[in-house]
């Protein structure tokens, strides 16, 4: 069935659900998994706030290796073969699509929190973009969304 999945995840509550959805299925299907941090990057500035983004760019790297360690230490718990991928890149669906053509996933597993109307047309989703743009891309990945 599926042999390689990617298992995005941003470190919160909702997303350490994805995760051990996403290695469970991985160990009864016996398939490998690839787990993805994306950090979106600051541009530059310059004045007094530069020192503000700056710890804030290497507290969400911190945040990165704490959550990638996190789900690697599930995945060896639960006999899965992992490879954790941090990532800095401006859109997180655009990462997450690219880490799945590039490492030949035939399925991504991630959460969402099921945002519809105005707030999701305000605050966005990027399971939605993944599930959208995957659906577009090149090649022609599954995508299994869990909603919690």
């Amino acid at each position: 069935m599926y042999r390689h999945i990617l298992i995005p995840t941003d470190g919160s509550e909702l997303a350490e659900h994805g995760v051990a959805h996403g290695l469970a299925l991985a160990k009864s299907l016996g398939a490998k998994v690839s787990l993805i941090f994306v950090v979106e990057p600051f541009s530059e500035m310059t004045g007094r706030f530069r020192e503000a983004v700056a710890t804030y760019a290497e507290l969400r790297k911190e945040q990165a290796t704490s959550a990638l360690d996190r789900a690697a230490n599930a995945a060896k718990e639960a006999g899965v073969s992992c490879e954790p991928i941090q990532v800095e890149n401006g859109q997180p669906h655009q990462a997450i699509i690219a880490a799945a053509e590039n490492k030949g996933c035939d399925l991504i597993v991630m959460s969402s929190h099921g945002r519809s109307g105005l707030s999701m047309l305000l605050i966005g989703s990027v399971t939605n973009k993944v599930l959208a743009q995957a659906k577009n891309s090149r090649t022609d990945l599954s995508v299994n969304v869990r909603i919690c």
